[in-house]
């Protein structure tokens, strides 16, 4: 089963666009993708608490869509509540975007959110970030426990994004800007093809090259399958969702 770790839908109020869940369906069926993780953008850039609602009812209204939850420690009143609902309800997994959303992860307040993350199981998605910010995850927050996936490490960053995941064994990353000949082969011959997940970064970009790098590695079809999909399955305990 081929497994995109990396999209989401909605309106971004900087851009001129209007993503909608069936723009994000209609993509991952031309490219061969049968499940997506996502959320809602409006989760992301105005409210969690109406962002996760909206993404629990668009990923039942499609079968091929996994919810994400999102969460702003900025709120501070009911985050803790909001990981709880969300775990009840079947999310696996919660989206943070720190830069995005102007916080740090180097705080008291999503301390708090990670020990109710690891209370109730679920997995974390984080950004790469600025330079540090991967090395951070690793010694703040993956003493935590629960599977972190650093989203989009692009090339200037890959060589803290080497050294972390074969840091922590519970850290992984996402594929969306290992699209250099070699990055790929590079993360698995450091920490293991298992490290690896797929990611896109649908809608906000396109699919294409990272998935045509993925297509072409130089790994076994074993270790290619378990990047498209397997590797997600198993780290982020999706079975069943």
């Amino acid at each position: 089963m081929l497994i995109d770790v990396n999209t989401c839908f909605g309106k971004n109020p900087k851009q001129r666009v209007d993503w909608s869940p069936e723009a994000l369906v209609a993509e991952l069926q031309a490219k061969g993708i049968h499940r997506a993780l996502t959320c809602s953008l409006r989760g992301v850039e105005y409210d969690f608490l109406s962002g996760n609602d909206e993404t629990w009812e668009v990923c039942r209204r499609h079968e091929c869509l996994i919810p994400v939850a999102t969460i702003d420690p900025r709120r501070h009143f009911g985050c803790l509540d909001e990981v709880e609902r969300c775990a009840e309800r079947g999310f696996r997994v919660v989206r943070f975007c720190p830069q995005r959303q102007g916080w740090s992860i180097n705080s008291q307040p999503f301390f708090n959110i990670c020990e109710a993350v690891a209370e109730h199981r679920l997995a974390a998605m984080l950004p790469a970030g600025p330079p540090g910010h991967q090395t951070l995850i690793g010694k703040l927050i993956s003493p935590f426990g629960f599977s972190i996936v650093i989203m989009g490490a692009g090339y200037g960053a890959h060589a803290e994004t080497y050294a972390v995941t074969s840091a922590y064994e519970n850290v992984f990353c996402d594929t969306q800007l290992f699209n250099t000949p070699g990055s790929i082969e590079g993360l698995a011959f450091v920490a293991g093809a298992h490290k690896l997940m797929y990611g896109s970064g649908l809608l906000e970009r396109y699919a294409g090259p990272s998935y045509t790098m993925l297509q072409n590695v130089a790994l076994s079809e074993d270790d290619r399958a378990a990047i498209f999909g397997g590797n997600a399955m198993q780290s982020l305990h999706l079975e069943g969702a």
